[in-house]
C-alpha cells in the first residue's frame, strides 16, 4: 500500500505473509525435486565408477596367468583377513584395513591400473552417496558398526565402497559347507553368465543381501532395495536386491540368489572352498 502521509511504499502484514506462503509452497514443491536430482546425479557417478573398476577388473583377469575374475592376495586362504572384499583396491583404510598388507600401495588393483603413480586417482573407489551401512539383523560386517565406526563412510573403513561379491555362507545355518559361490577365486571362464554375474557391489547391498524381505534396505541413492552393482563382463548398473529372490531351496546345496538380468552365484560351476 501507499502511506498518504509520506507516498511511500510499504506492504501489509497480510500481504508478506501471502509472500512467504507462496514462498514456502514453491520450496515444498522444488526441494523434493531438487533432493531427486541429486541423487540422480550420485547414482550416475557411483555407476561411472563402478563401470571404470569393472572394466579394470575385466582387463586384469585377461591378463591374469589364472584368468581370475579379481585380484587375489598372496596371503588369502591362510586367514580370513585375505579373503578379498576390499583389499582388491582402493585407499589405506581403518583398524584392520589399515593393515601394512592393505595399503593402498599394496592393493594389488591400485598397482595394476596406476602403477606408481597413485593419487586423487583412488576417489574412483568412492560412492559419493556412500554414507555407511545401517544396523540390522544380521549385521554381516560387525566392524562397520561398531561404536567407533558407526556412521563413517565405507570409503574411510574399509578403503573402497565397493565390496567384491566372494557371496560366502558365514552364517553356515543352511546346510552346506562354508564355500565361494560367487565370482570370486574362480576364472572368468567358470562364470556361467558373464553379463549377469555380479564382480562389483555397494558395500550396502550386503545389508539387503543377509536380511529377510521384511527388512527393506534403503540404498545410498535413496532407493529402497535398489544398487549398484558392476558385472563381471565389465558393465555397471542397478540392481533390486532383497531377499525374497534367495532361490537356496531349489538349489541343493548351493546359495543362489538371483533377480531380474542379474545373479550372485555361479550355479552350475562347483563351489570353490573356504580354507580358513
Amino acid at each position: 500500500m501507499i502511506s498518504k502521509k509520506t507516498g511511500a511504499c510499504a506492504f501489509t502484514l497480510i500481504e508478506l505473509l501471502v509472500v512467504v506462503g507462496i514462498i514456502a509452497i514453491l520450496m515444498a514443491i522444488l526441494l523434493p525435486a531438487l533432493s531427486s536430482a541429486r541423487n540422480e546425479g550420485t547414482k550416475t557417478k557411483c555407476l561411472a565408477n563402478m563401470r571404470a573398476i569393472g572394466m579394470a577388473l575385466e582387463t586384469y583377469s585377461m591378463d591374469d596367468e589364472r584368468g581370475f575374475t579379481s585380484p587375489i592376495h598372496p596371503k588369502a586362504e591362510t586367514e580370513w583377513l585375505y579373503d578379498g572384499e576390499y583389499e582388491y583396491g582402493g585407499k589405506t583404510g581403518l583398524d584392520v584395513m589399515g593393515d601394512p598388507d592393505f595399503r593402498q600401495e599394496n592393493r594389488i588393483l591400485n598397482k595394476y591400473i596406476f602403477g606408481n603413480a597413485m593419487s586423487a586417482t583412488l576417489a574412483l573407489y568412492e560412492c559419493p552417496g556412500d554414507r555407511g551401512v545401517p544396523d540390522a539383523p544380521v549385521d554381516f560386517e560387525p566392524f562397520f558398526v561398531e561404536p567407533a565406526y558407526k556412521d563413517r563412510k565405507i570409503f574411510d573403513l574399509a578403503g573402497t565402497s565397493y565390496r567384491l561379491n566372494n557371496h560366502i555362507d558365514f552364517l553356515g545355518g543352511s546346510g552346506f559347507s562354508q564355500n565361494f559361490y560367487g565370482p570370486y577365486f574362480r576364472p572368468r571362464t567358470r562364470v556361467p553368465s558373464t553379463a549377469q554375474t555380479v564382480i562389483l557391489e555397494e558395500a550396502i547391498a550386503e545389508v539387503a543381501k543377509w536380511n529377510a524381505a521384511t527388512y527393506p534396505v534403503t540404498g545410498w541413492h535413496a532407493k529402497r532395495n535398489r544398487f549398484n552393482v558392476a558385472f563381471v563382463d565389465g558393465h555397471a548398473g542397478p540392481i533390486y536386491l532383497s531377499q525374497q529372490n534367495d532361490l537356496t531351496a531349489n538349489y541343493p546345496n548351493y546359495w543362489v540368489l538371483r533377480g531380474d538380468q542379474w545373479r550372485m552365484d555361479c550355479y552350475p560351476e562347483n563351489p570353490v572352498p573356504d580354507l580358513p
